[in-house]
């Protein structure tokens, strides 16, 4: 098993903040049926349940809501669009100008029907937001101290080896 970097491990633990603060919908089930269980960039068929099939942010640090949820094939998603914004991505995916607009329109309409929702956060919860993402920095700073302190040690025990 391939070792967690640090910046990976911050990461993961931003997204799990992200995801009590913004979690997915209930169901995909609307994200397939809409998009006709086609990928909404490329206009593959795929099937649920299968690895092919992927549930993309269409704007990366969106959030998870419905209308930011799209379907997308596994080479789109995971090989091709990565971060990219939806349009800059159809842009470049989709030659034929009229298949884009097509596709534009469709990921637009379905944006329309999900509005990312409000959320008023409390001020208890903006308190733990803030200090939830502190100690991710924190962790941060604290691996970097590790490794400048795990290196010096080895310098030590080298230098008095020698």
């Amino acid at each position: 098993m391939a070792a967690t970097s640090v910046s990976a491990a911050k990461n993961r633990m931003a997204r799990a903040v992200e995801s009590i603060l913004d979690a997915w919908p209930a169901s995909k089930d609307p994200i397939w049926d809409f998009f006709g269980s086609e990928c909404a960039y490329c206009g593959v068929k795929l099937v649920k349940g299968e690895r092919l099939g992927h549930i993309d942010h269409a704007t990366s640090k969106a959030g998870n809501h419905t209308g930011n949820l799209v379907l997308a094939c596994s080479v789109c998603n995971g090989d091709e669009k990565l971060d990219m914004d939806w349009r800059e991505f159809l842009e470049k995916k989709v030659s034929d100008p009229a298949l884009r607009q097509e596709r534009i329109a469709r990921i637009e309409r379905w944006q329309a029907l999900h509005p990312k929702p409000e959320l008023a956060a409390s001020p208890p919860v903006a308190a733990l937001d803030a200090e939830l993402r502190a100690m991710i920095v924190a962790f941060g700073e604290k691996c970097a101290e590790l490794r400048t302190a795990v290196a010096d040690a080895k310098s030590a025990a080298a230098d008095s080896e020698g």
